[in-house]
């Protein structure tokens, strides 16, 4: 079992390390929440029990990702076993991939399209309404993928009428192409795991625990 030297780590962090069950780990920056989650990391990995289970660490970008394997590493700890990276990478990678036939929209198979892919659809949509009133440009397209549906971000009501039209065509196109950005990634995933609940189970046996570097949570506007 991975063991620390003495003094590495505070009693607070000492104590989210060892708890068993959910943690919710609330500081300010700077106050070690990465390098307790790095031990926290280290600690479970040395607890698996079997070579079929993999801890789950997700991080807000790639960056952050590969620091902090590095860092497990300079800890003496195998990672082999230890699967980090982004929630669009772990969705893409263990939900829409092995399971995406179990959805009518994705089961003849997709591509994710890249940002730049996306920006031009929604910059060609746009270009119809570039002098009505009010304007609407591409940087007026933003979405954000819930539970439930997607919500425009655009703090102008006045143009939520016309986006709601522009990511009608936007999300054709993309249909009628086999294609999913990167919004849709989450929303799939949740609805493959909604609709089959057996995916979720058999992820609960191959990882165990997952650890989550950063969340947030944001404020819905309009429903498209």
């Amino acid at each position: 079992m991975f063991v620390w030297e003495k003094g590495a780590l505070n009693e607070e962090q000492e104590d989210a390390i060892k708890k068993e069950g959910s943690v919710l780990l609330i500081a300010c920056p700077g106050s070690g929440k990465t390098r307790t989650l790095t031990y926290k990391i280290a600690y479970e990995l040395s607890r698996l029990e079997s070579k079929k289970e993999f801890v789950v660490a997700i991080t807000y970008t790639n960056n952050a990702a590969d620091e902090i394997k590095e860092r497990v590493e300079l800890l003496g700890v195998d990672t082999e076993q230890l699967w980090i990276g982004t929630i669009h990478s772990f969705c893409l990678e263990w939900i829409l991939k092995p399971y995406h036939q179990y959805l009518d929209e994705l089961k003849y198979g997709f591509r994710v399209i890249s940002s730049f892919d996306s920006e031009k659809i929604l910059t060609d949509l746009c270009k119809p309404y570039s002098k009505s009133k009010p304007k609407i440009t591409y940087w007026d397209c933003g979405i954000i993928a819930k539970t439930d549906n997607y919500y425009l971000t655009c703090l102008d009501r006045n143009k939520h009428n016309v986006l709601n039209t522009i990511y009608s065509n936007y999300f054709k196109i993309l249909k009628d192409n086999n294609q999913i950005d990167f919004e849709q990634i989450l929303f799939y995933s949740y609805k493959l795991l909604k609709q089959k609940p057996i995916i979720s189970r058999i992820l609960c046996k191959i990882f165990p625990f997952i650890l989550i570097d950063e969340y947030q949570t944001q404020k819905k506007f309009n429903i498209i």
